[in-house]
């Protein structure tokens, strides 16, 4: 019998029915292009390589309901790491904006803030500020919130590895929000 290339599709669906090695194949396929795309989108090395490992994970997981007839492989596969990059770059904005958040609370109560040398003791200040009030918050609402924004991971995520309803999850998370907002605020709700 003659040597046949094997398809990235006849992989694919190879790997939906469990076959490993044809997801090792296709991972050696699709990943250098894959990754490209992810350092595009992402402009940094590391959250790419996250990216990518987390979009092989789900790409397993979910590699049965491929349908060769509605996409390429590839295509296929670009959709989930593109939503992938999209869902790390909203969690590094949340991220981002709760730290600017919690500064600007901070900020309104303090009087005079020094610049210079004392700008280092300022962002040490709002840290400890802001991680005093991460810790009075209710233990799950905690959890969820440093999940979501100190660690990056997106509701469904979240939801997925506590084994939690969505909804649970984004109720608890902006519930703790709203409650570090009257805590950074020197409310007492």
């Amino acid at each position: 019998m003659s040597h046949v290339e094997i398809t990235d599709e006849e992989l694919l669906q190879r790997a939906g029915r469990g076959d490993s090695r044809a997801f090792d194949q296709l991972y050696d396929r699709l990943a250098p292009r894959l990754y490209g795309l992810l350092r595009q989108m992402l402009h940094d090395e590391k959250d790419a390589e996250d990216v990518l490992q987390d979009g092989f994970v789900q790409l397993w997981e979910h590699a049965s309901s491929f349908d060769s007839s509605r996409a390429k492989a590839f295509t296929w596969a670009v959709m989930i790491f593109r939503n992938k990059a999209i869902d790390r770059m909203r969690a590094l904005g949340r991220r981002t904006r709760l730290v600017e958040a919690a500064s600007v609370e901070h900020a309104t109560l303090s009087e005079d803030v020094q610049r210079g040398a004392d700008e280092d003791v300022v962002s040490q200040e709002r840290a400890s500020i802001v991680r005093e009030a991460l810790k009075q918050l209710p233990p799950e609402q905690r959890r969820l919130v440093e999940l979501a924004f100190l660690k990056g991971l997106t509701h469904h995520v979240i939801s997925e590895t506590l084994g939690m309803p969505l909804g649970t999850v984004k109720t608890n998370i902006r519930r703790g929000l709203m409650r570090l907002r009257d805590l950074l605020k020197g409310g007492d709700r």
